[in-house]
């Protein structure tokens, strides 16, 4: 009996060889599909809070174009708005001709906030762990399309 002449045994028939790799995708796809859904649930289930139930955001109004006591108009058109001023400043060259939004120490949620209550749709982000507010309003020549007389 020699063992080496015989040939060796297919052990998985033809409908076997075609099913398995049928299956695996399908398991694959059930898969996706049902990480799909919780991803969607997950992210549906946040709460939804309305502007008053959400703390002020804190910022600093820059006067960016060297009009006169405009960072403070500016701010009196904030104070009906869940935006607490904490300061005001001016640029050491009035250069902005356009209002800007600097995100200092927020994040993106409280900046769409932000952006959603002033109108102001530029920004930018210099990082300081110092600075005094979350964000930086630079207000520049445009103002007037941000403030309601």
């Amino acid at each position: 009996m020699n063992l080496t002449n015989n040939p060796p045994e297919n052990k998985l028939t033809t409908k076997r060889k075609i099913w398995l790799p049928i299956t695996l995708v399908l398991i694959a796809i059930v898969a996706i599909v049902l990480f799909f859904i919780w991803k969607k649930n997950t992210e549906e289930s946040k709460p939804v809070y309305s502007e008053e139930q959400l703390p002020a955001i804190k910022v600093v109004v820059t006067n960016g174009c060297g009009y006169e006591h405009l960072a403070a108009d500016f701010a009196a058109a904030l104070k009906d708005k869940n935006i607490e001023v904490v300061g005001l400043s001016e640029t050491p060259k009035p250069i902005y001709d356009k209002t800007i939004i600097v995100i200092r120490k927020g994040d993106k949620e409280d900046l769409e906030r932000l952006m959603k209550m002033t109108g102001i749709q530029r920004w930018t982000s210099a990082y300081s762990e110092y600075f005094s507010a979350d964000f930086e309003i630079i207000v520049g020549r445009d103002y007037e399309q941000f403030i309601a007389y």
